[in-house]
């Protein structure tokens, strides 16, 4: 798949099942921690200007992507707008 325009193909990073000190996470709580998600950019558009390339790590909003199952998992479709930092 090849994105078109600003948009970018993410592979979202899988969600945390427990926190760092040890405590188990359940279904609803690792959906409410955060509204943003961090994965790794898979394509870029043509029309992508915001500096971003093939597999660097992003920080996105969850909530403005068209997330798609493919047999490797899943993979969002994310507006350059809706990326908010590229991660070092």
């Amino acid at each position: 798949m090849a994105p078109l325009g600003d948009r970018l193909l993410i592979r979202p990073r899988p969600k945390a099942t427990q926190t760092a000190g040890g405590v188990l996470l359940t279904s609803g709580a690792t959906e409410q921690l955060s509204e943003a998600v961090v994965g790794t950019v898979l394509a870029v558009g043509s029309g992508v200007e915001a500096g971003v390339s093939v597999g660097d790590d992003v920080l996105f909003l969850k909530y403005s992507s068209a997330d798609v199952e493919v047999p490797d998992g899943d993979i969002c479709f994310v507006a350059e707008k809706s990326v908010l930092a590229k991660l070092s």
